[in-house]
């Protein structure tokens, strides 16, 4: 038995597998009537829809099979993923290839087999539709012909799964945001009007160390309303695919002192004591504005959970080739049962030190954002004085 080389791109050969999001995935019946279809053209007794992963084949569809998977290294797909055009094995039997292999020397004792490469779009094959028989046999032009259109409807009816699938996502986090516009978005603006009403009708009879609390309370609920806003404003860009990345060698130190001083402000409000250890010697392969949305959104977090007269602390520092940037607060840290969703889809809010409260999305984006940079974002669990968020990226060196 000789087993099929490795694709070429490999790597992005899986990658763009994993993109679909059908592996052992239940059965479906636009996929199951191309299956059929196949095995009746073709006349074979076998038609599987053959998807390649790592380590095996996983059949999302089948004809006269109730195997669900086979080993990858047995697998006759392994080879037709690396042809352009069908692969057909006429006698197994007469194929040094193939001869000893254990689905042609025991069951399902495979003779015939022709498999037509799945191509996505991005030219990359994820596997194969295939016929399978126990008898020798071969394929004429128009039955070649129709495996080939067949395969190429079964990766149509792939991407078709998938964005509806991405559509019910959209639908789902859509619902969310309007709830946040509803409920999270009026409430700060709602204290905005009614502390500017009062100054425009009480102002002249005011104290003024009242009029310094109203105007702290009108400036700390523009924050709120700004933060909530700019989270979803950036989450629409990003659902929208109005996000793009341009990596180039990026010094962290200005973007962390021009987001320290976009947010002075917060800082102030709550008097919170705020230290960055700068490193100037510290540099990314990094997008400059995905990077300072992410920076922005970590203070912005860290602030909320702070209480009044606390610390945040920031530095920036390489190790083994990464780049790492390190916010942690005084506050009361992430909660156990959050720790492992904080930068995956958007999490339920928890309310900051002094009620304040978030759409769920800005350590979402966060998380989204570092990927699209190559780059990740990790919770250190060992840290029990606050929370500590980092930022990792590639280093520019």
């Amino acid at each position: 038995m000789i087993s099929a080389a490795l694709h070429p791109d490999e790597t992005q050969r899986i990658e763009e597998l994993l993109r679909y999001e059908v592996l052992d995935t239940e059965d479906e019946q636009a996929l199951d009537e191309l299956t059929e279809l196949a095995s009746s053209i073709c006349g074979t007794s076998i038609s599987l829809i053959s998807l390649i992963d790592k380590d095996r084949q996983w059949f999302k569809s089948r004809v006269g099979l109730d195997a669900p998977e086979t080993p990858r290294d047995i697998a006759f797909c392994s080879h037709a993923i690396l042809q352009d055009q069908v692969f057909e094995v006429a006698n197994a039997l007469k194929d040094e290839r193939f001869v000893d292999n254990p689905l042609v020397t025991a069951g399902p004792d495979i003779r015939f087999y022709a498999g037509a490469p799945l191509v996505t779009k991005n030219g990359l094959p994820i596997g194969t539709l295939c016929v399978i028989d126990t008898e020798p046999k071969m394929l004429d032009e128009n039955q070649k012909l129709a495996l080939n259109i067949l395969a190429k409807q079964v990766v149509s009816q792939l991407e078709l799964r998938l964005h509806n699938r991405r559509l019910e996502r959209m639908q789902k986090d859509q619902q969310e945001i309007f709830a946040v516009m509803a409920h999270d978005l009026r409430s700060p603006f709602t204290g905005i009007l009614g502390l500017s009403n009062i100054l425009r009708e009480k102002a002249d009879t005011l104290k003024p160390e009242r009029l310094a609390q109203m105007a702290d309370g009108i400036l700390a609920s523009s924050l709120k309303f700004y933060q909530l806003l700019d989270e979803i404003l950036q989450w629409s860009r990003n659902q929208l695919g109005a996000v793009h990345v341009d990596l180039t060698s990026t010094p962290l130190a200005p973007l962390v002192i021009e987001s320290m001083d976009f947010m002075k402000e917060s800082f102030a409000l709550k008097k919170i004591n705020i230290t960055y250890d700068r490193n100037d010697n510290t540099a990314a392969m990094a997008d400059v504005n995905l990077t300072k949305t992410i920076i922005r959104n970590l203070l912005a977090n860290a602030v909320k959970y702070t209480p009044e007269n606390g610390s945040i602390y920031i530095e920036t520092n390489t190790v083994d080739g990464e780049v790492q940037l390190v916010i942690r607060d005084s506050g009361p840290g992430v909660p156990a049962e959050i720790k492992d969703l904080l930068f995956g889809d958007s999490v339920t809010s928890q309310h900051g030190s002094e009620g304040e409260k978030g759409s769920g999305l800005g350590l979402s984006l966060c998380g989204n954002f570092a990927r699209k940079q190559k780059g990740y974002l990790s919770l250190d669990s060992d840290y029990k004085d606050g929370a500590k968020l980092i930022l990792h990226l590639p280093s520019a060196a």
